[in-house]
Protein backbone atom coordinates (compact mmCIF):
# COMPACT_ATOMS: atom_id res chain seq x y z
CA UNK A 1 0.00 0.00 0.00
CA UNK A 2 1.40 3.38 -1.03
CA UNK A 3 0.43 6.45 1.00
CA UNK A 4 1.00 10.03 -0.12
CA UNK A 5 -0.24 13.51 0.65
CA UNK A 6 -1.59 15.08 -2.53
CA UNK A 7 -2.36 18.75 -3.07
CA UNK A 8 -5.40 20.02 -4.94
CA UNK A 9 -5.60 18.46 -8.38
CA UNK A 10 -5.37 20.96 -11.23
CA UNK A 11 -7.20 19.91 -14.39
CA UNK A 12 -7.32 21.26 -17.92
CA UNK A 13 -9.46 20.23 -20.87
CA UNK A 14 -9.13 20.80 -24.60
CA UNK A 15 -10.27 24.05 -26.21
CA UNK A 16 -9.92 26.15 -23.07
CA UNK A 17 -7.72 29.11 -22.25
CA UNK A 18 -4.39 28.53 -20.53
CA UNK A 19 -3.82 31.53 -18.25
CA UNK A 20 -0.71 30.09 -16.58
CA UNK A 21 1.12 30.25 -19.92
CA UNK A 22 1.15 34.05 -19.69
CA UNK A 23 4.36 33.57 -17.71
CA UNK A 24 6.01 32.32 -20.91
CA UNK A 25 7.07 34.95 -23.52
CA UNK A 26 4.49 35.30 -26.29
CA UNK A 27 6.84 34.35 -29.13
CA UNK A 28 7.82 31.10 -27.43
CA UNK A 29 4.24 30.45 -26.31
CA UNK A 30 2.95 30.59 -29.89
CA UNK A 31 5.40 27.89 -30.95
CA UNK A 32 4.15 25.36 -28.42
CA UNK A 33 2.13 22.42 -29.67
CA UNK A 34 -1.37 21.93 -28.31
CA UNK A 35 -0.26 19.07 -26.05
CA UNK A 36 2.65 21.12 -24.70
CA UNK A 37 0.32 24.01 -23.87
CA UNK A 38 -2.14 21.90 -21.91
CA UNK A 39 0.62 20.05 -20.03
CA UNK A 40 2.63 23.15 -19.13
CA UNK A 41 -0.47 25.03 -18.03
CA UNK A 42 -1.36 22.29 -15.54
CA UNK A 43 2.20 22.10 -14.25
CA UNK A 44 2.51 25.83 -13.65
CA UNK A 45 -0.93 26.01 -12.05
CA UNK A 46 -0.15 23.14 -9.67
CA UNK A 47 3.08 24.76 -8.54
CA UNK A 48 1.49 28.17 -7.84
CA UNK A 49 4.92 29.74 -7.57
CA UNK A 50 6.32 27.17 -5.14
CA UNK A 51 9.34 24.99 -5.85
CA UNK A 52 9.53 21.19 -5.70
CA UNK A 53 12.44 18.76 -5.48
CA UNK A 54 11.51 16.48 -8.38
CA UNK A 55 9.07 16.39 -11.30
CA UNK A 56 7.41 13.36 -12.90
CA UNK A 57 5.93 13.90 -16.37
CA UNK A 58 3.76 11.07 -17.65
CA UNK A 59 1.71 10.46 -20.81
CA UNK A 60 0.39 7.38 -22.53
CA UNK A 61 0.96 8.61 -26.08
CA UNK A 62 2.99 11.80 -25.93
CA UNK A 63 2.84 13.91 -29.09
CA UNK A 64 1.38 11.22 -31.34
CA UNK A 65 0.51 13.74 -34.06
CA UNK A 66 4.20 14.56 -34.61
CA UNK A 67 5.17 10.89 -34.39
CA UNK A 68 2.67 9.99 -37.10
CA UNK A 69 3.91 12.85 -39.29
CA UNK A 70 7.48 11.56 -38.97
CA UNK A 71 6.36 8.04 -39.89
CA UNK A 72 4.62 9.39 -42.99
CA UNK A 73 7.83 11.17 -44.04
CA UNK A 74 9.80 7.94 -43.64
CA UNK A 75 7.25 5.99 -45.72
CA UNK A 76 7.62 8.59 -48.48
CA UNK A 77 11.44 8.34 -48.35
CA UNK A 78 11.69 11.86 -46.99
CA UNK A 79 14.08 12.91 -44.24
CA UNK A 80 12.10 13.83 -41.11
CA UNK A 81 12.56 17.35 -39.82
CA UNK A 82 15.17 17.42 -37.01
CA UNK A 83 13.08 20.01 -35.18
CA UNK A 84 9.95 17.92 -35.46
CA UNK A 85 11.81 14.86 -34.22
CA UNK A 86 13.39 16.64 -31.25
CA UNK A 87 10.00 17.91 -30.08
CA UNK A 88 8.23 14.58 -30.64
CA UNK A 89 10.23 12.51 -28.15
CA UNK A 90 8.53 11.62 -24.88
CA UNK A 91 10.64 13.92 -22.71
CA UNK A 92 10.29 16.93 -24.99
CA UNK A 93 7.70 18.67 -22.81
CA UNK A 94 9.86 18.19 -19.73
CA UNK A 95 12.72 19.88 -21.56
CA UNK A 96 10.51 22.70 -22.79
CA UNK A 97 9.30 23.36 -19.26
CA UNK A 98 12.85 23.46 -17.93
CA UNK A 99 13.96 25.93 -20.60
CA UNK A 100 10.91 28.18 -20.80
CA UNK A 101 10.36 28.38 -17.03
CA UNK A 102 14.06 28.46 -16.17
CA UNK A 103 13.55 25.57 -13.76
CA UNK A 104 16.44 23.13 -13.33
CA UNK A 105 14.51 20.77 -11.02
CA UNK A 106 15.48 17.12 -11.72
CA UNK A 107 12.76 15.38 -13.72
CA UNK A 108 11.83 12.16 -15.42
CA UNK A 109 9.38 11.38 -18.22
CA UNK A 110 7.32 8.19 -18.27
CA UNK A 111 5.32 6.53 -21.02
CA UNK A 112 2.71 5.24 -18.62
CA UNK A 113 -0.23 5.98 -16.35
CA UNK A 114 -1.17 8.23 -13.45
CA UNK A 115 -0.58 5.32 -11.08
CA UNK A 116 2.87 4.82 -12.60
CA UNK A 117 3.65 8.44 -11.81
CA UNK A 118 2.42 8.05 -8.22
CA UNK A 119 4.69 5.02 -7.77
CA UNK A 120 7.66 6.86 -9.30
CA UNK A 121 7.08 9.84 -7.02
CA UNK A 122 6.69 7.62 -3.96
CA UNK A 123 9.90 5.71 -4.74
CA UNK A 124 11.82 8.95 -5.16
CA UNK A 125 10.44 10.42 -1.94
CA UNK A 126 11.24 7.27 0.06
CA UNK A 127 14.87 7.37 -1.07
CA UNK A 128 15.32 11.13 -0.69
CA UNK A 129 17.56 12.38 2.09
CA UNK A 130 15.11 15.25 2.61
CA UNK A 131 12.14 14.11 4.68
CA UNK A 132 10.18 17.20 3.58
CA UNK A 133 10.78 16.68 -0.13
CA UNK A 134 7.96 17.30 -2.62
CA UNK A 135 7.29 16.00 -6.13
CA UNK A 136 5.21 17.51 -8.93
CA UNK A 137 3.30 14.96 -11.02
CA UNK A 138 1.94 16.00 -14.42
CA UNK A 139 -0.22 13.71 -16.60
CA UNK A 140 -1.19 14.77 -20.13
CA UNK A 141 -2.61 13.25 -23.30
CA UNK A 142 -4.36 14.65 -26.35
CA UNK A 143 -6.84 13.21 -28.81
CA UNK A 144 -5.18 10.84 -31.24
CA UNK A 145 -4.85 11.52 -34.98
CA UNK A 146 -7.97 10.65 -37.03
CA UNK A 147 -6.51 7.33 -38.16
CA UNK A 148 -6.75 6.11 -34.54
CA UNK A 149 -9.97 7.85 -33.51
CA UNK A 150 -12.22 4.81 -33.97
CA UNK A 151 -9.93 2.82 -31.68
CA UNK A 152 -9.61 5.29 -28.81
CA UNK A 153 -11.70 8.47 -29.06
CA UNK A 154 -11.09 11.00 -26.28
CA UNK A 155 -10.43 14.72 -25.86
CA UNK A 156 -7.16 16.27 -24.75
CA UNK A 157 -6.73 16.75 -21.01
CA UNK A 158 -4.04 17.21 -18.40
CA UNK A 159 -3.84 17.08 -14.62
CA UNK A 160 -1.17 17.84 -12.05
CA UNK A 161 -0.59 17.78 -8.31
CA UNK A 162 2.21 18.10 -5.77
CA UNK A 163 2.78 15.08 -3.52
CA UNK A 164 4.81 14.40 -0.39
CA UNK A 165 4.99 11.81 2.40
CA UNK A 166 3.82 13.99 5.30
CA UNK A 167 0.21 13.55 6.51
CA UNK A 168 -0.98 11.25 3.70
CA UNK A 169 -4.47 11.77 2.32
CA UNK A 170 -4.30 9.22 -0.51
CA UNK A 171 -3.66 5.47 -0.43
CA UNK A 172 -2.90 3.45 -3.55
CA UNK A 173 -3.37 -0.32 -3.72
CA UNK A 174 -1.86 -1.56 -6.97
CA UNK A 175 -2.99 -5.13 -6.31
CA UNK A 176 -6.56 -3.97 -6.96
CA UNK A 177 -5.76 -2.28 -10.28
CA UNK A 178 -7.83 -3.72 -13.16
CA UNK A 179 -5.85 -5.36 -15.94
CA UNK A 180 -5.94 -3.99 -19.45
CA UNK A 181 -7.23 -0.47 -18.76
CA UNK A 182 -5.83 2.34 -20.88
CA UNK A 183 -3.66 4.90 -19.09
CA UNK A 184 -5.76 7.87 -20.17
CA UNK A 185 -8.90 6.12 -18.87
CA UNK A 186 -7.21 5.51 -15.53
CA UNK A 187 -6.29 9.19 -15.26
CA UNK A 188 -9.85 10.25 -16.08
CA UNK A 189 -11.19 7.80 -13.48
CA UNK A 190 -8.87 9.27 -10.86
CA UNK A 191 -10.07 12.78 -11.69
CA UNK A 192 -13.66 11.77 -11.00
CA UNK A 193 -12.72 9.90 -7.82
CA UNK A 194 -10.61 12.68 -6.32
CA UNK A 195 -13.14 15.41 -7.05
CA UNK A 196 -16.14 13.32 -5.95
CA UNK A 197 -17.58 12.45 -2.57
CA UNK A 198 -16.65 8.77 -2.78
CA UNK A 199 -13.97 7.88 -0.21
CA UNK A 200 -12.91 4.51 -1.58
CA UNK A 201 -12.46 3.10 -5.04
CA UNK A 202 -10.92 -0.24 -6.01
CA UNK A 203 -7.43 1.20 -6.40
CA UNK A 204 -7.53 4.49 -4.44
CA UNK A 205 -8.66 5.47 -0.99
CA UNK A 206 -8.88 8.91 0.60
CA UNK A 207 -7.26 8.98 4.04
Amino acid sequence: MIRLHMSDLTQNQANTTYPALEKIPAMQRRRLSSIAKIALNSAIQALEGQSVDYIVWVSQYGDEHKTLSILKDVLQDQTPSPTQFSTSVHNAISGLYSILCQDATPATSLAGSWNDALVEAYAWLKTSANADATVLIVYYDESLPPIYQDFQPFEAFSMAAVVCLDQPNLALDLSAAPAGSMAFQEAQAFQKFWQGAEQTQAVWRKC
